[in-house]
């Protein structure tokens, strides 16, 4: 399963049908702590997706909380390559890869079948 912390309806789309295409579920929220509730098996989650665009994320708080639920999977921050600040932030927080927007976009299907 893969987990998407977004609001961005297009990207959500992409990514989606690029998990659906792997045969894998993706559940989408725009707030980690509903995000988390709707996940019944923690263990079943191999990739959390954050949308560093989503000013709403406590990078800090939240990404090490994305952890600590779901200890079997790898966190990816993502981002616009303008926007180093928050990709600064979602490294020190502990996300496992940071990358920008469009290497995101470039390398969708791979990042999702490794997932």
């Amino acid at each position: 399963m893969i987990l998407l912390l977004s609001s961005d309806l297009m990207f959500q789309s992409r990514i989606s049908s690029a998990a659906r295409a792997a045969g894998k579920e993706c559940v989408v929220d725009r707030s980690t702590a509903k995000l988390v509730e709707r996940v019944i098996e923690p263990d079943t989650v191999s990739l959390v997706l954050v949308d560093l665009t989503l000013r709403t994320v406590d990078l800090a708080q939240e990404i090490p909380l994305l952890h600590e639920t779901f200890s079997n999977c790898k966190i990816m921050a993502y981002g616009p390559h303008v926007d180093v600040e928050r990709l600064t932030l979602a490294e020190q927080a502990g996300a496992d890869a940071v990358v920008t927007r469009g290497q995101m976009d470039r390398d969708l299907v791979a990042i999702i079948q490794g997932a």
